[in-house]
């Protein structure tokens, strides 16, 4: 007795990618989302079901396109039970594509008030989101019916927070084997009780705040428990990256040693320089020696050398400050020194000094 899934959350189809400021490379993760999505139909034909823990639409605007894929790519799973229910962006009302798409038999929707159906001698419950603003908890309270292993499905911030809390002594005391969770993009597990509760993350990430691999979740609920292991699917990483240009003074030496970093042409990278130098970056120079990356943009958070001398021989609070750091300038700790006279002068100037 076993329930075989593929869980994945917040694929948010035909999201703008207005990051990219680049209406062809926005076009062409739009289509890689709708590619990753037919990734997870083929992973999902050897699973009894495809959990889908909302966010699957990022928005009310969907392309005709996108809708022919799903419509499709559901069809094509003659023996998977497709469960899905709806996140804050997509949210299940009369006006929302779940509702005026026609899926295939193979395709349930929970509506806005809890939902069981059996599926593989295992019950799933689930319940979407009626509106976007959620912050009053969907469940005031939970416990599973019966003797069978059962799965909640669910959109929302596990242990509080704007959008569904969901209450973690409610989820330790429910009964479930597993809890399906989306809503928050980074891959991550959780034991509460005897319940084991997921966020497979974004498939794709979508920008800077989605760093890293992406993927879904594929597991096995059993009367002993719940294995599960993460499955890698995105075609492109969102990469951040610093890079010391440390006493570099042309861009072309800047230009290699991003190179060495590692950079490649398939993925997005934002690259902040750091390090000290006197001279000063163009950051579009640099991301024009990179025509061969999908997309790469640099960031300069270098610093200029300080002039140590000139600084003493000012009269006032930097003057007096620097003078009397000079000779530990001079010792082991020289770079500790450094550090302390850089943030003593930020102090002085009224910036935002970071803790040492």
């Amino acid at each position: 007795m076993a329930l075989k899934f593929v869980h994945c959350a917040d694929l948010h189809l035909d999201t703008a990618f207005s990051g990219l400021a680049d209406g062809k490379k926005a076009a062409v993760r739009q289509a890689e989302l709708r590619r990753t999505f037919l990734s997870i139909i083929e992973l999902a034909k050897s699973a009894d079901a495809l959990l889908i823990a909302g966010d699957l639409f990022d928005q009310d605007s969907v392309e005709a396109e996108t809708i022919r894929v799903l419509r499709a790519g559901f069809a094509s799973l003659e023996k998977t039970q497709v469960l899905i229910v709806a996140g804050n962006h997509d949210p299940l009302t009369d006006e929302s594509y779940y509702k005026l798409t026609g899926f295939s038999d193979n395709v349930y929707i929970f509506g806005n008030e809890l939902e069981c159906v059996s599926v593989a001698d295992c019950d799933v419950y689930g319940i979407s989101f009626r509106q976007a603003a959620q912050e009053e908890a969907l469940l005031q309270g939970i416990h599973k019916e019966g003797e069978r292993p059962a799965v909640l499905l669910m959109h929302g911030d596990l242990g509080g927070g704007a959008y569904n809390p969901i209450d973690k002594d409610m989820i330790a005391a429910s009964g479930f084997s597993y809890v399906a969770l989306g809503h928050v993009h980074s891959y991550s597990k959780e034991k509460l009780g005897q319940t084991t509760c997921a966020y497979p993350g974004c498939p794709e990430g979508r920008g800077f705040d989605e760093l890293g691999e992406k993927g879904v979740l594929i597991g096995e609920v059993t009367a002993e428990g719940v294995s599960l292991c993460f499955e890698p699917i995105c075609r492109r990483c969102y990469v951040e990256q610093k890079v010391s240009v440390d006493g570099l003074l042309t861009h072309e030496e800047m230009i290699g040693a991003i190179r060495a970093a590692g950079v490649n042409e398939k993925d997005l990278y934002k690259i902040i320089l750091t390090g000290k130098t006197e001279f000063v970056p163009d950051v579009n120079v640099l991301a024009g020696g990179f025509s061969d990356c999908f997309f790469l943009k640099v960031y300069d958070e270098t610093k200029r050398p300080l002039d140590v001398q000139k600084l003493a021989s000012e009269t006032g609070l930097r003057g007096m400050f620097t003078e009397k750091m000079i000779s530990g300038l001079e010792g082991e700790d020289k770079e500790k020194y450094e550090k302390a006279l850089e943030y003593g002068l930020m102090a002085i100037e009224g910036e935002k000094v970071k803790a040492l």
